[in-house]
């Protein structure tokens, strides 16, 4: 292991807020991972000092302003960076960054509504901010801001769960419920396909399965059979041994499941009966979003007529399931737009806009 290596490891460590960064804990982690035996105190002294003149050759002006770069808490035993944002090596090479971003657009399909082109144009911002600042000064907030998402609740089922659809293994479940008082239950199945959704409260994972019991010979998946499952409340992911034969469709594609949804949630397991139907929305007077439905439409199947150029009235149709992401999304905008039909449709908005009221009553 070089002296290059070495930093680069090390720098990593710092950028981990989790890991204690001090020569026991270097020294120990750079053991296990890269069987390194004899590496001394003052060689971890060393590498920092090396650490320091990276970073300083990296933004040669901003000491001036925050002083050295890697600071030391004696009382903790502990060195950190002075900003989260700093890093003595780019976290990918510009020809790692471009490899990557070249995968992702090989393989689109994985994604949906232009995902992966948001994928690839964050790591090619990521690349220009690394390349800015070898040559300039380091601004002192970020050029570019980033939506960090966070962690995807239930990812450590992920990669047992891809497997298991990538071999069309059945498998046994502990799902919990979303309520403290809910007890865990076991259901088997085979797993269809792996979706990540942002409900506007967070983003997650989701699991698209085909339940079966006992008296089940053949495992046949149909679309509206299908159920969603939150990777984040599932407890445990078993392969079973069974002698099941599966048979999958040649006309079945998982991705139909969401195609006339609102969103990913449906209510087809509790409403076998459950369809599509057509849904009328009057874009009101004097309303800003009419350009942003034109640009972005909510739906695939939208249809939109406008009725007055000057005050923007339109309306808006949609061949839709009714679902509570619909509903929700029509009272956060209920100032602009307004339900024309179905009328059980109008009936649940009403409904919502008459508790809320009730909740604000004096």
């Amino acid at each position: 292991m070089n002296t290059i290596e070495k930093l680069k490891a090390i720098n990593n460590l710092l950028l981990q807020t989790a890991f204690i960064v001090n020569y026991d804990n270097v020294a120990e982690h750079l053991l296990e991972v890269y069987d390194l035996e004899k590496y001394s105190k003052r060689s971890f002294l060393r590498d920092i000092q090396g650490l320091k003149e990276e970073i300083g050759r990296r933004y040669p002006t901003l000491e001036d302003d925050l002083g050295p770069l890697i600071k030391h808490n004696r009382v903790k035993d502990r060195y950190t960076y002075v900003r989260d944002d700093l890093s003595a090596f780019p976290s990918l090479s510009e020809k790692e960054l471009t490899q990557i971003a070249s995968i992702i657009e090989f393989n689109q399909h994985l994604f949906t509504d232009r995902a992966g082109k948001g994928v690839v144009n964050k790591l090619r911002a990521i690349s220009l901010e690394n390349s800015l600042t070898e040559y300039n000064e380091l601004l002192s907030w970020p050029s570019i801001q980033l939506i960090k998402d966070g962690e995807r609740s239930g990812s450590e089922q992920l990669q047992k769960l891809i497997e298991c659809i990538s071999g069309k293994k059945i498998i046994e479940l502990q799902h919990k419920g979303l309520t403290s008082k809910s007890q865990a239950k076991t259901i088997s199945g085979l797993p269809i396909m792996i979706k990540e959704y942002n409900n506007g409260w967070f983003t997650g994972w989701y699991l698209l399965f085909h339940e079966i019991n006992a008296a089940d010979k053949i495992v046949e998946p149909r679309i509206e059979g299908l159920r969603l499952l939150a990777l984040d409340r599932i407890e445990s992911v078993k392969e079973k041994t069974d002698r099941r034969r599966i048979n999958i469709p040649l006309n079945f594609n998982p991705v139909e499941y969401f195609q006339y949804c609102f969103g990913i949630f449906r209510e087809n397991i509790s409403d076998p009966n459950l369809t599509h139907e057509k849904v009328t929305i009057k874009l009101e007077p004097n309303n800003w979003i009419l350009p942003y439905v034109m640009k972005y439409p909510l739906h695939f199947t939208q249809e939109v007529k406008v009725v007055n150029e000057e005050t923007k009235e339109a309306i808006v149709e949609l061949d839709i399931e009714i679902n509570d992401e619909l509903v929700s999304m029509i009272l956060k905008y209920t100032d602009y737009m307004t339900i024309v039909s179905p009328e059980r449709l109008r009936l649940k908005v009403i409904e919502r806009l008459q508790k809320s009221l009730s909740n604000y009553s004096i």
